[in-house]
């Protein structure tokens, strides 16, 4: 969805820079001798900029309007290059989407490092106090270096291989480390009834992993900062990377090998997932037109430049779903839908999308436009 929505805005920067590239095209030329006229640059002007905007906005023509030559060459070529940037944005946006759906592992590692680093440090801190004051050492001081469960990654090589071909390395945040760990980790109460229980059990080591897994890694808003400048689609990929850390810590038995680790797969079927993420995108944008046509008989009381621009997106995404993935059941699309308006757009938008998505299925039913196969999938609406 922030794909899409990032193109429709280089398309409107793309056809911003057209109106000024004919702003130029027609403006005075300061340094010839020649007596300037300036009311045929003007109108050349306006007719140049009204067969843009019909080209790339589909507005009509003004009527009895007659177009110069030279207006119209100037609009086809700047039509040209608007067509040839957006084409290029498209792909460029459509390879980041790609891109940042593969990235998801990067993610697993940077959490499942912290917990690693955080480990060490508190080894560092216990060894200092060792060795400077072994009379206020306590008996609990080790059982976070100590951790099974941090020890088995530790020893992952698999992990550390593909931390470092990632560039992930907590020890250049060493700042963030130790702050999160003196103000939050030191503070937590869990972490602290851990420290002072003895010899704890595998379980035990678990638990407290998995409790700073789920109640500060992922829930504590100065380190969910910290991934949001690193992941500009953090808000929508938390819940994929908090999945993937808390299901590896739970998966691993107490005599788990570390040479056996593999990294987690973010989708039990990436190529398949990859092809219907590039289908939904391309068929979003080429079919636009026709969607917003779609759309618009439906919402007869408002024009769709009047909707919010993400339920136009979400409209626009699901309509696609429903013509392309035979397998996919209408209500099925529906409701994921309402979710993600639920997630991304107003308020009010889950009964607006429900209501046009169910008008426009039962629409697409009776003209047969629906094509879905296997049982039961057209009523199972």
């Amino acid at each position: 969805m922030q794909s899409l929505f990032a193109y429709g805005q280089c398309k409107e920067a793309n056809y911003n820079i057209g109106l000024a590239e004919i702003d130029e095209a027609f403006k005075p030329d300061l340094n010839s001798m020649e007596p300037q006229n300036h009311e045929l640059l003007k109108a050349n002007k306006q007719e140049a900029k009204a067969v843009l905007s019909n080209q790339v906005l589909g507005t009509q023509l003004p009527e009895g309007l007659t177009i110069s030559k030279e207006a119209e060459t100037v609009a086809k070529s700047v039509y040209k290059t608007f067509l040839n940037n957006s084409a290029k944005d498209k792909e460029r946006l459509k390879n980041a989407m790609i891109l940042d759906a593969e990235s998801l592992t990067d993610y697993f590692l940077w959490a499942i490092g912290l917990l690693v680093a955080w480990s060490d440090l508190a080894k560092t801190e216990a060894d200092k106090k060792k060795r400077l004051s072994p009379e206020r050492l306590l008996t609990g001081d080790f059982n976070f270096p100590q951790n099974r469960v941090t020890e088995y990654f530790r020893k992952c090589s698999k992990l550390q291989v593909a931390s470092v071909k990632k560039n992930v390395q907590w020890e250049d945040e060493e700042d963030n480390l130790k702050s999160w760990y003196k103000d939050i980790i030191k503070k937590d109460e869990t972490f602290a009834e851990y420290r002072r229980t003895a010899n704890p059990t595998f379980e035990q080591d678990k638990e407290l992993i998995e409790h700073l897994i789920k109640q500060v890694v992922f829930k504590t808003e100065v380190i969910l900062s910290f991934f949001e400048e690193k992941d500009i689609r953090w808000v929508e990929n938390k819940s994929i990377v908090r999945s993937l850390v808390t299901r590896t810590v739970r998966d691993l038995e107490e005599d788990s090998d570390p040479k056996d680790f593999e990294l987690p797969d973010f989708s039990n079927n990436w190529e398949e997932d990859k092809d219907f993420f590039e289908l939904i995108y391309d068929s979003s944008i080429e079919n636009d037109k026709e969607y917003s046509e779609i759309i618009a008989s439906k919402t007869k009381n408002w024009e769709i430049d009047r909707l919010a621009v993400t339920d136009q997106i979400i409209l626009k995404m699901a309509i696609s779903e429903m013509l392309n993935f035979r397998s996919i059941p209408v209500k099925v699309t529906i409701n994921e839908y309402i979710e993600l308006s639920k997630n991304y757009s107003t308020p009010k938008s889950k009964q607006f999308i429900n209501g046009i998505l169910d008008v426009i299925s039962n629409e697409f039913k009776k003209d047969g436009r629906l094509k879905k196969t296997g049982r039961g999938l057209l009523d199972n609406k």
